[in-house]
């Protein structure tokens, strides 16, 4: 090798590991930082879908957030069996709902706001029907309603 290649060579060489220590020294190559990279996953500004889907170990669905095709949007909570427990919804209107579910998939409870705004409590029995509801109107007022299993009022203030 003519002496003018080797001391090329030997300079690119120098050159490189003169590049490692800074990076290395300058902790851009870093095994904690190689790892802290690694670990953080790009974030995206928006995320957009018609549905997401938070799943467990199994991979089983325990959480759905969608826009139904009536223009609803909910939240659903499913327990380990795959049973919808809980939905937080809200109608094409815009009002809101929280509804509690048996095992069997009943709506058992509900709390909503009115199109007028006042807040509903509803209390329903394993057929679906509403035994008693609880409502605060526009002016104030308040209404408790009870209900037989045929859904005649048997009780109602004021």
């Amino acid at each position: 090798m003519k002496p003018w290649a080797k001391a090329a060579v030997q300079g690119a060489a120098c050159g490189v590991m003169f590049g490692l220590v800074v990076l290395i020294g300058g902790r851009l190559w870093h095994p904690a930082t190689v790892a802290a990279q690694a670990k953080e996953p790009a974030v995206a500004e928006v995320v957009r879908a018609r549905r997401f889907e938070m799943v467990d170990a199994a991979g089983k669905a325990r959480a759905v957030l969608s826009v139904l095709p009536d223009g609803r949007t909910g939240l659903l909570l499913v327990d380990a069996g795959g049973k919808g427990r809980v939905i937080l919804r809200l109608h094409s209107d815009g009002t809101p709902v929280l509804a509690l579910y048996d095992a069997a998939g009943k709506e058992r409870a509900s709390l909503s706001l009115l199109p007028d705004g006042s807040p509903a409590l509803g209390f329903h029995d394993a057929a679906g029907k509403t035994r008693a509801a609880l409502s605060v109107r526009p002016d104030g007022t308040s209404t408790l309603v009870l209900a037989d299993a045929a859904g005649k009022v048997i009780w109602k203030a004021p």
